[in-house]
């Protein structure tokens, strides 16, 4: 591959690169502020973090792909070479989604209302092993007194 076409595929992989790069940040950056977190500050330099390594590992591939010899010549080489590179980036870019969105799941989780005991433990001590009889509200039915003593059941005897 002559200098020209050498350079052609570097500039047009360059700019696929960044462009790609910026949309991930910028709206990285968007998807996790819509998670609901009071402060996107943590959002922000996630989607930073993220859009960085995008773009070092993508740019490393360009770079990796632009010296190896793929065959054909002329425009044939620059469209094969640039084929793989897209792919590669595409790769890149759901890898990035996958982590976009377990960043907000983790965020959602730590944002959900934790009770006093915490949120697994939770479960385990108020939530009823038993549906409520119709028309009673709240994790813990109430029973309906016994009929000797006209009072709730008791464990002595």
């Amino acid at each position: 591959m002559d200098q020209g076409n050498y350079l052609v595929l570097l500039l047009l992989g360059t700019f696929i690169v960044v462009i790609d790069g910026q949309l991930l940040y910028h709206n990285g950056k968007r998807y996790l502020a819509d998670a609901g977190s009071g402060t996107d500050e943590s959002g922000t330099s996630m989607a930073r973090l993220i859009a960085v390594l995008f773009h070092l590992l993508a740019l490393g591939i360009l770079a990796l792909i632009s010296i190896v010899d793929i065959g054909g010549t002329g425009a044939q080489a620059i469209v094969a070479r640039l084929g793989i590179a897209l792919l590669i980036v595409a790769l890149f870019h759901a890898i990035a989604l996958g982590v976009l969105a377990r960043f907000r799941q983790s965020q959602e989780a730590e944002e959900q209302p934790v009770s006093r005991l915490g949120g697994r433990e939770r479960h385990a001590v108020y939530d009823p092993v038993v549906t409520p009889v119709a028309g009673q509200r709240g994790p813990e039915p109430r029973v309906s007194p016994d009929i000797e003593h006209s009072g709730p059941y008791s464990t002595s005897q």
